[in-house]
């Protein structure tokens, strides 16, 4: 095979990876949705369930809402990878995507009992950056913290003004991250020893397309150790 013929062939797979993940993000994603519908419409029914078919329920809830995170990540990567990702940045206020962030995982935040706890150091939080991508990485991270927390623990997201750079701290009391895994944190489909609480499933994606979102909007993401049990990510990202 020569070159001529091994590019073509690398462009069919490519096309194909992409047609792939299409696939899975419209056609795939609407069978997840009907289910989760179904699944508030039993609810609001009113129906006596017992304690074990609630539990079944809530395990549903919280299968469905982690398989459309996946999906969601999938497409993330997708446009990342074709380099299709175009940055509109305006005037945004950083509390309102926060808050935004928080309320997308409360019906999983509820099913887990935990506690979210928020704190800003400033008045102003405005930030000129892109809305849309900026609340995906805020989501990406909490959702491992939300995922991996156990019942009735708390997770801290602290934000701070210095400057003209703004941090986001979510910290969470799960089980941590081993130092011997920490250099795949950011690394494409690496998934670590940590196990979901709620039968919740994971791709290893989130945090790599939140470092290659961060990296889009003049920013960026590590680990910051504590001492503490648990984990705590810092995302920076300009004011301006």
């Amino acid at each position: 095979m020569n070159n001529d013929q091994l590019k073509e062939e690398l462009d069919k797979l490519k096309e194909e990876k992409h047609s792939l993940l299409k696939l899975v993000n419209h056609d795939i994603r609407s069978p997840f949705n009907r289910i989760f519908a179904l699944l508030q419409l039993l609810e609001l029914d009113g129906g006596d369930f017992s304690e074990n078919q609630q539990e079944y329920i809530d395990n549903m809830y919280l299968s469905i809402s982690s398989g459309l995170e996946m999906i969601r990540n999938l497409k993330d990567m997708r446009e990342l990878d074709a380099g299709n990702i175009q940055v509109d940045k305006n005037e945004i206020d950083l509390k309102d995507i926060i808050n935004k962030a928080i309320r997308s995982f409360s019906k999983q935040v509820e099913l887990k009992k935990l506690i979210i706890n928020t704190e800003n150091n400033h008045d102003s939080t405005a930030i000129y950056s892109d809305e849309y991508y900026l609340q995906r990485v805020i989501e990406n991270v909490l959702s491992n913290s939300v995922k991996f927390s156990n019942e009735n623990t708390m997770i801290n997201i602290r934000l701070r003004v210095s400057g003209d750079e703004l941090k986001i701290e979510i910290q969470d009391f799960a089980s941590g991250i081993n130092t011997n895994e920490e250099h795949m944190l950011f690394q494409k489909f690496k998934k670590l020893s940590g196990i979901p609480t709620g039968g919740e499933g994971a791709l290893g994606l989130g945090l790599y397309n939140t470092w290659y979102l961060l990296e889009k909007l003049g920013g960026s993401i590590h680990l910051k150790r504590t001492g503490e049990p648990g984990s705590t990510f810092v995302i920076k990202v300009p004011a301006r």
